[in-house]
């Protein structure tokens, strides 16, 4: 944590320095010392404005206050710079991190022997693209295409499924549990 201080009419006095580190000291317990921070005391004539700007990762946060004292100023923008803290980590634990939908699926074919006696060689890889359909749009897809397979993304379900033709002619699904 790195703290600038800027005195616009006035001088930073040790004292409020010592007094603006330590209040700042609950905002380190929340951002865990990864932050700067630039404080502005400003006064202007029975006015006493403190801005105080955080850099936290690739936020902005920042707190003004006016009052008649210094002091009651930092404690006023500090509060705001907490709430606004508060409300960005909850913001950030909250969100429902959600990987994005495959769009295809490879399919490896594999040779029936072996090389080095561990794995198996890797004859030819097709790429089946994901589409969204119903599961008898994909039984009408299976019976025009070319291969006996088709990987889709159930409509209903929003669930990847698998749809094959058997050995012994008779389709079969794979569905994912809920």
């Amino acid at each position: 944590m790195r703290i600038d201080f800027t005195g616009r009419q006035i001088d930073v006095s040790p004292d409020l320095r010592l007094y603006t580190e330590e209040r700042l000291r609950k905002l380190t317990r929340l951002l865990r010392d990864r932050f700067d921070v630039h404080v502005i005391l400003t006064a202007e004539k029975h006015r006493r404005i403190a801005e105080i700007t955080l850099k936290f990762r690739e936020h902005t946060l920042v707190g003004v206050q006016e009052t008649g004292d210094m002091r009651t100023s930092i404690n006023a923008a500090l509060d705001k710079l907490e709430r606004q803290a508060v409300r960005l980590l909850t913001r950030r634990r909250t969100r429902k991190r959600r990987p994005n939908p495959a769009t295809a699926v490879l399919l490896n074919v594999f040779g029936s022997e072996r090389v080095d006696h561990e794995e198996r060689r890797v004859l030819e890889t097709e790429r089946f693209p994901i589409k969204p359909m119903s599961v008898e749009d994909a039984i009408e897809s299976l019976d025009a295409g070319r291969t006996g397979l088709v990987v889709f993304r159930n409509s209903d379900t929003e669930r990847v499924n698998v749809l094959y033709r058997r050995d012994d002619g008779n389709l079969a699904l794979i569905e994912p549990e809920p």
